[in-house]
C-alpha cells in the first residue's frame, strides 16, 4: 500500500532506499507539512504586500538576456559572495549542499510513492553519493561560517544577533541528523543482512552517513531502531522550523537575493533622474513608503555581511554613517514597524463596478512614527557620505545605498532647506558664477593664458574652427592654482600627439556634480541643460573630461537628459596614443602610489589606462592594500569637497587616512587623476611631514614627454 508500514531489510540485490522505513504513521508527515508550507506562503504573501507599498519604481525588466545571465552566475555561482573566498566558498558550499538535499528528497520522496524518478541501482548508488559528500561540504561551511562568526570576530559583523546563532545551530543540527538518521538506519540494515557483502553497496551510496553507522557499533536492534524514529521525527520538526523561519529571518535573503540578482540596477553608475523637475510636488524621500519596491526589498535582502561597511572611509574614520547599521538596517526596522500599520490604514471599498482604495491615516506607535530622516537615518549620517560606491560594490545582494542617500539628501536641501552652511555657499556659487568656488565666471578662460597654452586650443567660439575633441576642463582647471598645471600638461601631451582640441571657455559651466551629489537636483539640472545646449550648438561629437566627476556626470548622467556624446576621461586617450605609438615617453624609473580616484574606478571600472602609461612612463607602482575596487576614497566625493571634515576623536581625516595607506610603502611620488583627490592627497602629505611629491598623471608623463 501507498502508506504502508516499512520494516527495514537487509542489504537490497538492487540497491536502494525505502523512504520512511521503521516510522510508524509516516504519511502524517505529509499532512504536517503543509503547516510550515502555509506559514511560508503567508510570510512571502505579507512581505509582497510591503514591497508593493513602494512608489514610482516599476519591475526592471530591461537587458532581459543580462538579467537572466545574472541571476543564474549569481545565484548559483555565487560570484558577489566568493569575492571573500574564506566566507564566500563556505557560503556556495552550504548553498549547494542544500541544493542537492532538495533535490534528493524531492526524487527519493517521489520514486517512493509514484516509482519515479527511478531512483534503484546504480542511480541510486552515484545520486545518493554525491548527496552524501555535498551535504558534508556544507556542513564543514556552516562550521566556517561559525567560527568566523563567534571566533575569528571580523569587525565587519559587529552587530551579532542571539538569532544569528540559533539559525547556524538550526542548519547545523538540520545537517548533522540527517546523518546520524542515515547511520542508524544503515547500522539498522547491517544487523539484518546475513553478509556484509549484501549492504557493502551504503560504503559508496552513503560514505559519511556508513561512518555515522559507527555511532551504533554493539547497540541492540531495537535501541537502534528506536532512536531512528526518534531522530527522523525531531529532524523533520526541525525541517519544518527553518521552511517557516525563511520568511521572516534573515534567511529570507535566500530568495530576496535571487530577486535582487535578476532586478538589480544594470545602467551605469548615475545618481536617478527626477523627471518634470518644475511640476514636481514633493523633492526626495521623507517617508519609507515613498521609496521604490526595490528599495524596500533591499531592505529585505540585507544580511548584515558588513562588507558595506567594511569598505565605507566615513564608517572607517569614525563618522555616524553605518551603511549597515545606520542607513540600511535602521531603515528595516523603522519600515517592519511601519508597513503593517500602513497597510491596515488601506480599506478596499466596492462603489458601483469601481474597486477603490481610500487610504486612512495610519495611528503610528513607537520607532514607526519616527522621522525617516531626523531620528531613523539622521542628517549627519547622511551629510557623512562620501559616495566613493565602496558599499554598494562590495555588497553580495546589490543594495543600493547611496541611491537612498542622495534621495533623503534631495529632501533636506529642497524640501526641507536643511543643509550645511558650506553648502548652501556652494549652491550660491553655481548659482551666481557656475562654479562652486564663486570666483567669477567671466575669468574662466584666463588659464589658458596663465599657462600660456592658448595656442594649443581652439577657443569657441572665438576660434570658430573645427576640432576632433572638446576638452571639458571643469571648474578645477579654470579656478584651482594647482591644478591649473595639470591642464597644462594634458593641453601641451595632446599638442605633441596632434589631437585638434576645442574649449567652451566662458560658454562652459560646471558639469553640476557637486549640485546633485549634495541633493540640489533643480540646480544640477540647469547646469546639465544648458551645457547639453552648448554642446549640440557647436556639433560636439567627442568630448575629454580631465575630471572624474564631470566625466561620470557627462558620460552616464546628461543622457537622462537627451545628452548623448561619446565621453572619455584623458588618461583614456593617453593611454590609447601610448598604446599606438602616437606618443613616445621616456622611462624614467620612480617609485610611486597610485590613488584610484572613486569616481574613475568604481564608478566607471577604469583601473588599467592610467596605470599602463604611468608603467610606459618607468613608474614601479608599489601594491597597496587597498587599491582599485578596494581602493580608499580620499573623503572629496559627494559633494564632501565642498564641506568641513573634523576629525573623530580617536581617528583621522579620510585624507589623512588615505595618504597613511599611501606613503606605507615609502614612495617618492603618489600619482593621482582628480583634481579633488590631488587636493585631498597633498594637503594630507603636508600634515604628515613626508617630502614625497604628489603629482596628477598627466603630469609625470609631460615631463617623461618633453
Amino acid at each position: 500500500m501507498l502508506f504502508a508500514f516499512h520494516a527495514f531489510e537487509g542489504g537490497y540485490d538492487i540497491p536502494k532506499r525505502v523512504v520512511g522505513a521503521n516510522i510508524p504513521y509516516e504519511w502524517i508527515i505529509y499532512i504536517i507539512m503543509f503547516i510550515p508550507l502555509g506559514v511560508f506562503a503567508y510570510g512571502v504573501y505579507t512581505r509582497a504586500r510591503y514591497w508593493g507599498l513602494g512608489q514610482g519604481e516599476q519591475i526592471r525588466t530591461d537587458q532581459l538576456k543580462k538579467r537572466i545571465i545574472a541571476f543564474i552566475t549569481e545565484t548559483f555561482g555565487q560570484t558577489q559572495l566568493i569575492r571573500k573566498p574564506a566566507v564566500g566558498w563556505s557560503h556556495l558550499l552550504l548553498f549547494w549542499g542544500f541544493v542537492f538535499l532538495f533535490l534528493a528528497t524531492a526524487a527519493w520522496g517521489a520514486w517512493s510513492k509514484i516509482n519515479f524518478p527511478p531512483m534503484v541501482g546504480d542511480i541510486y548508488i552515484w545520486s545518493s553519493a554525491i548527496v552524501d559528500i555535498m551535504g558534508a561540504l556544507a556542513t564543514i561551511g556552516i562550521v566556517i561560517l561559525a567560527i568566523n562568526r563567534y571566533i575569528i570576530k571580523p569587525d565587519r559583523l559587529n552587530d551579532t544577533r542571539a538569532l544569528d546563532g540559533y539559525i547556524l545551530l538550526l542548519i547545523f543540527l538540520i545537517l548533522v541528523t540527517g546523518y546520524v538518521i542515515e547511520g542508524a538506519r544503515i547500522a539498522a540494515q547491517i544487523q539484518l543482512s546475513p553478509m556484509m557483502e549484501q549492504i557493502a553497496y551504503e560504503k559508496v551510496a552513503s560514505p559519511v552517513g556508513w561512518l555515522f553507522a559507527y555511532l551504533f557499533s554493539g547497540a541492540s536492534h531495537e535501541s537502534i531502531l528506536l532512536w531512528h524514529r526518534f531522530l527522523w521525527w525531531f529532524h523533520m520538526a526541525i525541517a519544518f522550523l527553518f521552511i517557516g523561519m525563511v520568511p521572516f529571518t534573515k534567511l529570507w535573503h535566500i530568495f530576496t537575493g535571487m530577486i535582487a540578482y535578476f532586478s538589480k540596477d544594470l545602467e551605469p553608475s548615475h545618481c536617478r533622474m527626477v523627471h518634470n523637475i518644475e511640476e514636481a510636488e514633493t523633492f526626495g524621500k521623507e517617508a519609507i513608503e515613498e521609496f521604490g519596491w526595490k528599495d524596500l526589498l533591499d531592505l529585505d535582502a540585507c544580511i548584515r555581511c558588513g562588507r558595506c561597511q567594511e569598505a565605507c572611509p566615513a564608517y572607517n574614520t569614525g563618522k555616524l554613517l553605518n551603511p549597515k547599521i545606520t542607513v540600511i538596517q535602521a531603515m528595516k526596522q523603522h519600515f517592519d514597524n511601519k508597513a503593517p500599520l500602513l497597510m491596515k490604514g488601506q480599506m478596499p471599498v466596492d462603489e458601483g463596478n469601481l474597486a477603490l482604495t481610500i487610504n486612512e491615516p495610519a495611528v503610528l506607535s513607537g520607532s514607526a512614527e519616527a522621522s525617516l530622516i531626523y531620528e531613523v537615518v539622521t542628517p549627519d549620517v547622511l551629510w557623512a557620505c562620501t559616495n566613493c560606491r565602496g558599499c554598494v560594490f562590495h555588497c553580495p545582494m546589490h543594495i543600493e545605498h547611496v541611491d537612498k542617500i542622495l534621495e533623503m539628501r534631495r529632501n533636506l536641501v529642497m524640501w526641507q532647506g536643511d543643509m550645511p552652511g558650506e553648502a548652501q555657499n556652494a549652491f550660491s556659487n553655481l548659482e551666481r558664477n557656475y562654479n562652486p568656488w564663486g570666483v567669477g565666471f567671466a575669468s574662466r578662460s584666463n588659464w589658458l593664458e596663465e599657462r600660456k597654452v592658448r595656442e594649443l586650443v581652439k577657443l569657441i567660439p572665438e576660434d570658430g574652427s573645427e576640432f576632433e575633441y572638446l576638452l571639458f576642463g571643469g571648474c578645477a582647471v579654470a579656478f584651482d592654482d594647482r591644478y591649473k598645471k595639470v591642464g597644462e600638461a594634458v593641453l601641451r601631451i595632446f599638442a605633441k600627439a596632434g589631437l585638434s582640441i576645442g574649449y567652451l571657455g566662458t560658454e562652459e559651466q560646471c558639469c553640476g556634480d557637486p549640485a546633485r551629489r549634495l541633493g540640489n537636483e533643480y540646480l544640477y539640472q540647469t547646469l546639465a541643460a544648458h551645457n547639453i545646449e552648448t554642446f549640440n550648438k557647436y556639433g560636439v561629437k567627442k568630448i575629454i573630461c580631465l575630471c572624474p566627476h564631470g566625466f561620470n556626470a557627462i558620460k552616464n548622467e546628461y543622457p537622462q537628459m537627451e545628452g548623448n556624446f561619446e565621453v572619455y576621461h584623458y588618461t583614456e586617450v593617453l593611454a590609447d596614443l601610448v598604446a599606438k605609438g602616437k606618443l613616445q615617453v621616456k622611462a624614467e624609473e620612480i617609485k610611486l602610489s597610485y590613488h584610484d580616484s572613486c569616481f574613475l574606478g568604481r564608478h566607471n571600472n577604469i583601473y588599467e589606462q592610467p596605470r599602463s602609461i604611468l608603467k610606459a612612463a618607468g613608474s614601479k607602482i608599489t601594491e597597496l592594500d587597498k587599491e582599485r575596487q578596494f581602493g580608499f576614497c580620499c573623503g572629496a566625493g559627494g559633494g564632501r569637497m565642498f564641506l568641513e571634515e573634523e576629525a573623530v576623536g580617536g581617528f583621522k581625516r579620510i585624507n589623512d587616512t588615505r595618504t597613511e595607506q599611501l606613503l606605507k610603502s615609502e614612495p617618492q611620488y603618489i600619482g593621482t587623476n582628480c583634481p579633488f583627490c590631488l587636493t585631498m592627497i597633498t594637503d594630507g602629505v603636508k600634515e604628515s611631514e613626508k617630502e614625497v611629491k604628489v603629482m596628477d598623471v598627466a603630469e609625470i608623463i609631460w615631463d617623461r614627454v618633453k
